[in-house]
C-alpha cells in the first residue's frame, strides 16, 4: 500500500511555491518580501508555519493557484529574452496609464 499523497499539478506548484517562499523568508526575510511581493504580516505567518501546515493548505487547493502570473505575462512571452526582465519588473506595479487620478486631485 502506497502512503504517498498524489497531488494535482496545481497542488504541487502551490506546495513548491509555499516551501520556496518559506525557505527564502527564513534565510533573507527582506529580500523574500520584496521578491515575492509579500506584506510583512503574511511573511511572518508563512515563516512560522510548519511544512505540514503548508502541505495541508496546498492539498486543500486542488484547482486554484495561490499565485498569479504577472499582469504583463503576454508581453513577456512575446519579448526578446534580454528585454523580459525589464518588462517583468515594470509589470509588478500598475502602469501610469492604468492609474486613476483621485477625484479632486487634478490641477
Amino acid at each position: 500500500m502506497e502512503s504517498s499523497i498524489q497531488l494535482t499539478d496545481v497542488q504541487y506548484l502551490n506546495l513548491n511555491f509555499l516551501l520556496t517562499i518559506q525557505a527564502c523568508l527564513r534565510n533573507e526575510r527582506l529580500s523574500a518580501i520584496y521578491k515575492f511581493h509579500l506584506d510583512p504580516e503574511t511573511a511572518a505567518r508563512l515563516a512560522e508555519m510548519t511544512a505540514s501546515e503548508l502541505q495541508l493548505l496546498a492539498v486543500n487547493m486542488p484547482h486554484e493557484s495561490l499565485f498569479r502570473p504577472v499582469d504583463n505575462l503576454a508581453d513577456l512571452l512575446d519579448a526578446p529574452p534580454g528585454l523580459a526582465m525589464l518588462l517583468c519588473a515594470a509589470g509588478t506595479s500598475r502602469s501610469a496609464r492604468d492609474a486613476q487620478v483621485p477625484v479632486g486631485a487634478t490641477g
